[in-house]
């Protein structure tokens, strides 16, 4: 049995802002703080997240998408014929996000994405998080049929975001998808998604691409996830039973093994366990950790938490590799 070279860790995703950052913006809203005591708080927020990450021994460092107030709304701020408007339930969880809402005319490009977009003194190698070229079209309003709004957007903001993001030293690109698994997707729109994900990863030469499912069971999708062009498919195993997915996998693997939306912490060793059973059944050409869904959900002191144990995992997996 062959297994795939020591995993690579990183987390995804918007992660949990500091209740100080929290105070700063709404402080702001009152007109109590200016515009320069949010900066500073989100600095001090990032830099606290990227020592973690460090301190954790994480092979990929995020931003943690601190600013972003959803995971779209800076793609449509900085697109031409696209607008974030109605307040929608962000699947079955108690937080929200504005549905994108194309124009009349119906067509989109990405121009400008807010300077934030692509931060400044992150060390790399960086791991970018974008919405799936899927995802993306299932909760964008307007623009007829949804197929062809998919392979717009990928065309016309996803690919030029993921070129950005590969210049600019991102060296892994992780696309958000948990409208199938959660929500499912029709047998025609495969060769569309297909087509999409390609004009992405084109797009995103020099880096890695993987798209990771969540908030749902992936395994009657995974035979057609498997085969996507994309460098790896993430699995959210808090929500897919692992015995239920096809071998051998033929792709690589993002391990998603910490649950994003829980307060208990996961026992470091169990975790370890279970990556090894998964890189052992399923063979994969490439192997990521991560959690199975973005840790916003689970609030800053548990997020940081889950991040050292995702540390550990690593640490411990490397070394039977070694």
């Amino acid at each position: 049995m062959n297994r795939p070279a020591p995993p690579a860790a990183y987390l995804h995703g918007i992660y949990p802002r500091s209740e100080a950052v929290v105070a700063a913006t709404r402080d702001l809203e009152r007109g109590r703080v200016t515009s320069e005591r949010v900066d500073e708080a989100y600095r001090a927020d990032r830099e606290a997240f990227l020592r973690a990450q460090r301190d954790a021994g994480l092979d990929f460092l995020s931003d943690g998408l601190l600013r972003w107030q959803d995971l779209f709304r800076p793609l449509v701020e900085g697109s031409k014929g696209m607008e974030a408007r109605v307040l929608v339930r962000w699947f079955d969880n108690n937080s929200f996000y504005r549905a994108p809402e194309l124009g009349p005319e119906g067509g989109t490009v990405l121009g400008e994405v807010p300077p934030w977009v692509l931060e400044d003194g992150i060390p790399e190698p960086q791991v970018a998080s974008l919405p799936s070229p899927y995802l993306f079209s299932r909760v964008t309003l307007g623009g007829g049929d949804p197929d062809d709004v998919m392979l717009g957007l990928a065309r016309d903001v996803l690919a030029p975001a993921a070129a950005m993001l590969a210049q600019s030293g991102h060296r892994l690109v992780h696309l958000e998808e948990p409208w199938i698994p959660y929500a499912g997707i029709d047998d025609g729109s495969w060769p569309a998604l297909e087509r999409a994900v390609a004009t992405v990863r084109e797009a995103a030469s020099g880096a890695a691409v993987v798209m990771h499912t969540y908030y749902g069971d992936a395994a009657p999708h995974a035979d057609r996830l498997r085969r996507l062009p994309v460098d790896a498919i993430g699995i959210d195993f808090v929500e897919t039973p692992l015995d239920a997915l096809p071998t051998p996998w033929e792709s690589g693997l993002v391990a998603g093994c910490l649950d994003g939306r829980s307060s208990v912490l996961e026992d470091p060793g169990e975790v370890t366990a279970f990556v090894r059973r998964a890189a052992d059944r399923l063979e994969p050409t490439a192997l990521y950790v991560s959690s199975g869904s973005e840790l916003e959900l689970a609030g800053p002191e548990m997020a940081g938490r889950k991040l050292e144990v995702l540390g550990e995992v690593a640490r411990q997996l490397r070394e039977e590799a070694a």
